[in-house]
């Protein structure tokens, strides 16, 4: 008996040793997949701050695009808008010039058009300072100019303000101070942008 119990006892031991044995691999194991899970958790961690980070840049750097667009547009209405009331008190002065200069510029506009000495011009209902010694003037400066000086006025009265329009042989010339100022406007308007916006951000 005493050989069947030592035998009994070395089963014993020799299962107990494998079960020891196999738990602490068992230990191993799961340490190893803990530690790997943990990495692998950290890993993905990362990836998803990653990309938090990167669509919080991205959301924040659509925004900046949306409100730099608005911005643009803003400053862009501004600017139109005070190139208009630029446009418009230089009209203002135009309009307001005195007798002497304004018909100086009117003389010298319709003898530059009349270059055949004939014609007429239409001017609006309220103008006063071009009558009948204004072309009387014109046409005298037209016979010494190219022998001829025959232009009436129109019977059509039209709605311009200030200047006239030339008209002859089915031609018109737009020569009322508008069509002046925004002739000499459109050659002018980068210089007047410069200067009105010359401590404004682009």
């Amino acid at each position: 008996m005493a050989g069947a119990e030592k035998l009994i006892e070395k089963i014993k031991s020799d299962a107990k040793n494998e079960a020891e044995k196999l738990w602490r691999e068992a230990e191993e194991k799961k340490a190893a997949m803990y530690e790997t899970l943990m990495r692998d958790i950290g890993k993905r961690k990362a990836e998803i701050d990653k990309m938090a980070h990167d669509a919080a840049l991205e959301k924040k750097r659509r925004m900046t695009a949306v409100y730099d667009l608005e911005y643009r547009k803003q400053l862009l209405a501004a600017k139109q808008e005070m190139m208009q009331k630029a446009k418009a008190r230089a009209l203002e002065k135009l309009a307001a010039l005195d007798d002497a200069q304004y018909l100086k510029l009117m003389k010298e506009k319709l003898i530059g058009c009349a270059v055949t000495g004939e014609g007429s011009i239409a001017v609006s209902k309220s103008e006063t300072r071009l009558g009948d010694a204004f072309l009387a003037d014109v046409n005298k400066a037209l016979e010494k100019k190219v022998g001829k000086g025959r232009i009436a006025f129109s019977a059509e009265k039209i709605d311009i303000r200030g200047g006239f329009v030339y008209i002859f042989g089915g031609m018109e010339i737009n020569l009322s101070l508008e069509a002046q100022l925004s002739e000499a406007w459109h050659e002018a308007e980068t210089e007047v942008a410069a200067v009105l916006f010359e401590n404004c951000d682009n």
